[in-house]
């Protein structure tokens, strides 16, 4: 019985190890180079003990035929492609993984504030500059670490429920050990795993295309599926997004007729972000991310006016969820069979079945989606995003500003092209309502206040 009990312990740990997808053998590995290149700050050529592989994340993105750069985004984590280290099967067969994006948190240099690095080694401590003095980040950036993660993770529950998870990236965790890309910092940590994304944000988009081709442009959102722009509102309204603009936002040009639409970088949500909110996005009118897709910046955070703008109003305009619900309306029953289940057992779920069910990090989380569910079954979708927006009474959000809730302008699904006054360089523009809509000369603040947008309300 004993040795039956050691053959079975055998046959377990073997399985362990061959479930463990990153295990590796130092065969072949030389520890008197090894200890060389280490003494010398070098790097290996093959990395023995390392689970996955890194890379820099990629330069240029091509798409029909054209070059873009991604944006560098503001997230203070860092950002680097990867996959599982190649490994052989139990039926002898090699198996390689697909590339994928990782969010890992303290793993950079360690800097000085005239440039120097302090340390190039170890792994789990950071720093950040405050002024001219470097100040330990370490428990600030892993309480963000694990949060964002959670969160995530919970998210992608939520969107597999909701048979919405075609329109996002998908996110799972896993923990890596390997060596920085660009540098010998051993990297030994938790890292929240992203698919890649295809195509180009819509902010490059804008950046680029519209300029030089403003057909091509405007005809790469018009051909995006009518059913994903809705479950993309949906979606932003009951998670409680916070930070869906342009950039985080990517359109795969697929054929003529056809092109996907994907989102990334979903970490803010549930209300809470860089600043709180009702919910941010471009798909929903009356947030700020939708107005200063449609007014500009200078208007929405400045005081120029919304009449005659020159610059060119940005594609995510024809990503109002208006453009693509049927009659331009979504109240209580338009949400699509599946959509309305999911809304409809979400807000008769318990907080406790949902904490377990969605793996919420805390229960506030899970009361903000549960009670954002019944508002919208309850309300209809317009009714409850007006009742969130203009009762939201958030105070200090961020960067000295309370919320604000911004009237909802007539839709402008399909941009008018003209030309830059020197005739070189493509805009899109919804002027031909504005003009007659907007009364006010200064900000949005101005119009907001004299009446010039409560107009269109």
């Amino acid at each position: 019985e004993e040795e039956e009990e050691e053959e079975e312990e055998g046959r377990e740990e073997e399985d362990q190890s061959s479930s463990f997808s990153h295990a590796s053998s130092d065969e072949g590995h030389d520890n008197a180079k090894a200890k060389r290149l280490a003494e010398s700050g070098e790097k290996c050529e093959s990395c023995f003990g390392c689970t996955h592989i890194l890379k820099e994340m990629v330069k240029t993105v091509t798409m029909q035929n054209k070059t873009y750069e991604p944006e560098a985004g503001a997230s203070p984590a860092t950002l680097v492609k990867v996959k599982r280290r190649e490994r052989k099967e139990r039926n002898g067969v090699n198996r390689n993984d697909d590339w994928h994006i990782a969010k890992m948190w303290c793993v950079g240099h360690k800097m000085k504030p005239n440039g120097d690095i302090i340390d190039r080694g170890g792994e789990g401590v950071c720093f950040r500059k405050v002024g001219n003095a470097i100040v330990d980040a370490t428990q600030a950036h892993h309480k963000r670490a694990v949060k964002t993660m959670r969160n995530s993770v919970t998210m992608q529950k939520i969107l597999d429920f909701c048979d919405a998870a075609d329109i996002s990236i998908r996110h799972w965790t896993e923990r890596v050990k390997s060596v920085h890309p660009t540098n010998t910092r051993k990297i030994e940590t938790n890292a929240l795993f992203m698919s890649v994304a295809p195509g180009i944000s819509i902010t490059q988009l804008d950046g680029r295309l519209v300029g030089s081709d403003p057909v091509s442009a405007r005809n790469a959102l018009a051909n995006v599926n009518h059913e994903s722009v809705v479950k993309a509102a949906v979606m932003d309204a009951l998670l409680g997004q916070c930070d869906r603009h342009g950039e985080n936002i990517f359109i795969d040009v697929v054929n003529e007729t056809y092109s996907k639409m994907t989102f990334i970088d979903n970490d803010q949500m549930f209300g809470h972000g860089w600043r709180r909110c009702v919910t941010e996005s471009v798909f929903i009118p009356g947030s700020e991310k939708f107005s200063i897709a449609r007014f500009s910046n200078s208007h929405v955070n400045g005081d120029k006016s919304a009449n005659g703008l020159k610059t060119s109003v940005s594609l995510s305009v024809m990503l109002d969820y208006r453009c693509h619900a049927r009659n331009g309306f979504l109240g209580k029953n338009s949400y699509g069979d599946k959509l309305d289940t999911c809304l409809s057992e979400l807000a008769s779920m318990r907080v406790e079945e949902a904490m377990k069910k969605f793996e919420f990090m805390d229960q506030a989380n899970a009361k903000f989606v549960l009670e954002r569910a019944k508002g919208l079954k309850e309300l209809g979708f317009e009714r409850a995003m007006l009742h969130w927006q203009r009762n939201a009474g958030l105070k200090d959000v961020g960067i000295g500003k309370n919320f604000r809730s911004f009237p909802w302008p007539n839709t402008c699904c399909y941009p008018s092209i003209s030309q830059s006054e020197g005739g070189n360089k493509g805009l899109l523009s919804c002027e031909s309502e504005t003009n007659q809509r907007l009364k006010c000369k200064g900000g949005a603040n101005d119009c907001m206040f004299s009446g010039g947008w409560e107009v269109v309300a």
